[in-house]
C-alpha cells in the first residue's frame, strides 16, 4: 500500500516537470523553426520580427521575394496617424525623410525603413553563409 502511494506520489511529480519541460522545448523549437525559415508565405511576418527584433504592426498587403542570400518585403501598414508616429519613433531613426534602422546578427545582417507618407514599412535581410 504504501509503495503504491509513493510511486503515485512519484509520478504526478514526474508529470509536473515534464510538462512545462516539454512545453519550453516546443517554444523553443517552433522559434528555431521559425528563424530557419526560407518561405515568404509560412512564418514571414515572425521570421522577420525575430530576426530584426522589431515588431510589424497590422498590415494590409505583404509583396515579398527571397533569393538564396536576401529576403526584401514591404508592407502596407494599417496604422492611424498617432499609431504610426510612435511607432516610428519607437523602433526607428529619422534620416532625410524616412524612418531608418539596421542591425547585424551571427546570421545575417538587415535594414528596414518606414515611410510614414505612404505607409510602407520595407525590409532587406541579407543572410551571411555559414
Amino acid at each position: 500500500m504504501k509503495r503504491n502511494k509513493t510511486l503515485r506520489i512519484l509520478l504526478i511529480i514526474t508529470v509536473i516537470v515534464a510538462i512545462p519541460l516539454l512545453f519550453m522545448k516546443g517554444c523553443q523549437s517552433l522559434t528555431r523553426t521559425i528563424y530557419w525559415s526560407m518561405d515568404c508565405n509560412q512564418f514571414n511576418i515572425d521570421h522577420i520580427e525575430v530576426r530584426t527584433g522589431i515588431d510589424i504592426p497590422k498590415v494590409t498587403t505583404i509583396k515579398c521575394s527571397l533569393n538564396e542570400n536576401q529576403r526584401i518585403t514591404d508592407f502596407n501598414v494599417e496604422l492611424n496617424e498617432e499609431a504610426l508616429s510612435a511607432y516610428a519613433k519607437k523602433h526607428f531613426t529619422l534620416q532625410d525623410s524616412l524612418y531608418f534602422a539596421s542591425g547585424v546578427r551571427e546570421h545575417h545582417h538587415w535594414f528596414a525603413t518606414l515611410d510614414t507618407a505612404n505607409r510602407v514599412l520595407h525590409f532587406e535581410l541579407q543572410y551571411l553563409q555559414p
